[in-house]
């Protein structure tokens, strides 16, 4: 693949390599191989190697339902050139969803839990994790997936992904927003346009804010029976899976 800027970190290439063989094996057996993915593993930032590999998971079953792919959530983009590699020989579009000015104000929902920066409240997290839109284009340009099918909106979730310019219908969305507000809006746009089958990952479930276990479990109840929510195995991470039931099946039982 196309090298990336000097100071772009390559995390230890043949572990990552014995890792991905390793859990492709033992969780992941139907997990097709794809070119530079390894290496792809090895540049991402913020997101760990098993992580990932569960995320490429919900991905691939998902892409034969009808449907664009969204990251929610972008920072500086390592996942999102992970993904698109992925999605490269399809027809889908990707659709990338950041503020570029760091986390929003937090709402009364989302409470400390896991002071990952040592900052001491949750107030002061505002603006935290700020990335450039920049970075994204760079690595997606880096590994040459077409332009026409990424569309990159820049802003507070719920002002850019909205029906009148979002995509419809998605098969597949991973959201890592870290609070309660713009978590909750992802899921209630993509309730409206997941397709049946369709997979949905969320980051920091249990983990930092409590505003993101929270808004999975009010959408999940208020959607009750519509929706099946798994968690990794613990050593993977944070995070959880929604699989919207299949056209035909309305409810899980």
């Amino acid at each position: 693949m196309t090298p990336l800027e000097p100071n772009t970190v390559i995390k230890y290439p043949s572990l990552v390599h014995e890792m991905h063989d390793a859990l492709r094996d033992q969780l992941f057996p139907r997990l097709p191989e794809v070119k530079g993915r390894k290496d792809l593993l090895a540049r991402l930032l913020g997101t760990g190697i098993s992580e990932a590999m569960y995320l490429l998971d919900q991905l691939h079953v998902s892409l034969s339902q009808p449907g664009d792919v969204c990251e929610l959530g972008v920072a500086q983009g390592a996942t999102s050139a992970l993904i698109a590699n992925e999605i490269r020989e399809t027809t889908k579009s990707l659709w990338l969803y950041d503020t570029f000015a760091g986390l929003p104000k937090p709402s009364p929902k989302d409470q400390l839990k896991d002071d990952i920066f040592g900052l001491g409240s949750m107030e002061r997290y505002e603006g935290q994790m700020r990335c450039e839109a920049d970075e994204v284009q760079a690595r997606l340009a880096a590994i040459q997936f077409p332009p026409s099918r990424v569309h990159l909106e820049a802003g507070l979730v719920e002002q850019t992904l909205i029906p009148e310019r979002g995509p419809s219908p998605v098969c597949f969305a991973y959201i890592d927003f870290d609070f309660y507000a713009p978590i909750l809006h992802a899921l209630t746009y993509l309730h409206t346009h997941l397709a049946p089958g369709g997979r949905i990952v969320v980051d920091d479930y249990d983990f930092f804010s409590t505003g993101a276990k929270t808004a999975v479990d009010e959408f999940v109840q208020q959607h009750a029976g519509e929706y099946r929510l798994t968690l990794p195995r613990p050593f993977a991470g944070h995070f959880c899976m929604l699989e919207r039931a299949k056209r035909g099946l309305s409810r899980w039982f």
